[in-house]
């Protein structure tokens, strides 16, 4: 799989290496660490922090452990998607940009969400949204929405159309699982308006609600 990576995609990253470790989340069980990007500076001689040099490293024991976890678990899918997200992590770092490590970022707090642990509600908002303002994250899609502190209605657009969903009135944030749409994958994430002194205080865990609902369609004119 390495070798089949053109060469000027792997300029930098100087071994592939494979350990027996299992790598697992320190607080999330079921969740491993299945590759890492090990990444230094080589001195220029002149003060500077100079090249880049970058080793990928795959935990055997990680993906081990997930494939005897039960279920499908497709080796050779799972080898390819962790070898190349590393090979990216390299060639971000080396242009020091940050995307790719903001991702994982947001990854890593939707698994807390969906494990109930603490997490921060807006961490969606480190992927950049697609033109109708839309986040895909692995297998889920974001929608965010800003009401008023009463509203009892949502509307968003959802390729293409305008839909709306009936929400309680709430002090939380609301993530509305939305069933009838995208698989119940789409998620609309309801934001309340908030007077001044309090946009400056972060919204907690504990003000996060999680409700699920139907859409409703609107043709252009406004009409369900």
């Amino acid at each position: 799989m390495w070798e089949e990576i053109p060469g000027p995609f792997r300029e930098g990253i100087d071994a592939l290496l494979v350990d027996d470790e299992i790598v697992a989340h320190p607080d999330l069980p079921g969740v491993y660490t299945l590759g890492e990007c090990v990444t230094d500076h080589w001195p220029d001689g002149y003060s500077g922090q100079g090249e880049v040099r970058s080793r990928v490293l795959l935990h055997h024991g990680s993906f081990a452990a997930l494939a005897g976890a039960g279920g499908d678990f497709d080796w050779d899918r799972e080898l390819w998607e962790t070898i190349l997200h590393e090979v990216l992590h390299h060639r971000e770092f080396s242009a020091s940009e940050e995307g790719l490590e903001r991702y994982d970022e947001a990854v890593g707090q939707n698994f807390r969400r969906h494990a109930g642990r603490p997490f921060d509600p807006a961490f969606y908002r480190d992927v950049p949204a697609s033109e109708e303002g839309t986040v895909r994250l692995e297998s889920e899609i974001f929608v965010e929405a800003t009401v008023a502190p009463e509203a009892r209605e949502v509307g968003f657009d959802w390729r293409g159309r305008r839909y709306t969903v009936e929400v309680p009135a709430s002090r939380a944030v609301q993530y509305v699982r939305v069933r009838n749409l995208a698989g119940g994958r789409l998620w609309v994430v309801v934001w309340r308006e908030r007077p001044w002194w309090r946009r400056i205080q972060p919204a907690g865990t504990s003000g996060v609600e999680e409700i699920e609902r139907r859409a409703q369609g609107r043709s252009p004119q406004g009409e369900r």
